[in-house]
């Protein structure tokens, strides 16, 4: 028994599988950390549009769900619940049309009131 447990061991060991797997995944590990911080530079970039214009940019929103898809699709072979690896090996992930609509809601400010221009003519 303990030999059998052994071989498997030596075998798992000097699988050339294993190991280009163990490649592939620190290539996509070091790629996905990378891919975090532009994800971070954007969502920092969004954060920074709403703030002084009160709306989304809704150029990013496409951008960031496809990071946000292929980060998730990297993770996924990154911890065996995928064997497909995720681009430049397959296609860019591209949200679709449903994805890319903003499930935020900015809250809505009260316009300005409009000048008057009779007040301060002396009418």
């Amino acid at each position: 028994m303990k030999a059998e447990l052994r071989e498997r061991i030596r075998d798992n060991l000097l699988s050339g599988t294993t190991w280009l797997r163990a490649f592939f995944m620190l290539m996509f590990g070091v790629i996905c950390y990378y891919t975090m911080w532009i994800a971070f530079i954007l969502v920092f970039f969004q954060f920074g549009v709403v703030l002084l214009s009160g709306k989304l940019n809704e150029r990013l929103l496409p951008i960031g769900q496809s990071i946000s898809l292929y980060i998730h699709q990297t993770l996924e072979f990154l911890t065996y619940n995928s064997d497909e690896k995720p681009f430049p090996f397959n296609s860019w992930p591209i949200p679709n049309e449903y994805d890319t609509k903003p499930v935020v809601s900015l809250p809505k400010e009260p316009e300005p009131p409009q000048k008057n221009d009779t007040i301060g003519n002396g009418a």
